[in-house]
């Protein structure tokens, strides 16, 4: 099947199960767009080249000062995707603003797992944005790493 039909059959999917029976990439530029609880944007776009669906969002600028610890936060929340659940966060240096990207390839989603990207990257952009808007305030402690609950042997 073609990537880009594959592409729209998920967006529409998904618009079907957010109650938007009209939600379609758009012909021009292969997106659309998103509002989440008022201010949370969530643009999701096909790239043609990587043949893969991309959710992303801008969740708020770099404070101006005091930068540094949550700068810290957000490169140890990257580290092996181990507190953004598979998305990354990126800083576009031309505006100091903090983004989430998550792109996956059509070819490997079907509705069930489109559903389920993009229920987590909303709930990942949330997050992350509510986390910006704290601005200057301390980076927050990590949260306990996972623990192995059984034996591992090398034989």
């Amino acid at each position: 099947m073609d990537k880009r039909l594959r592409a729209q059959e998920l967006v529409s999917g998904l618009g079907a199960l957010l109650t938007i029976p009209e939600m379609k990439l758009d012909e021009a530029t292969q997106a659309c767009v998103l509002l989440f609880q008022g201010d949370l944007v969530v643009n999701i776009e096909y790239d043609e080249g990587g043949g893969q669906l991309i959710c992303s969002s801008y969740l708020g600028a770099l404070p101006d000062t005091g930068a540094e610890p949550l700068l810290r936060e957000l490169m140890g929340a990257n580290l092996f995707w181990n507190r953004t659940r598979g998305a990354t966060l990126c800083l576009e240096e031309a505006t100091d603003g903090v983004l989430l990207v998550y792109g996956h390839g059509v070819a490997d989603l079907d509705l069930d797992a489109f559903e389920a990207v993009a229920r987590n990257f909303v709930d990942q952009a949330a997050h992350w944005q509510m986390r910006l808007a704290q601005g200057e305030r301390a980076a927050q402690p990590p949260a306990d790493p996972p623990t192995l609950t059984g034996a591992i042997s090398f034989a």
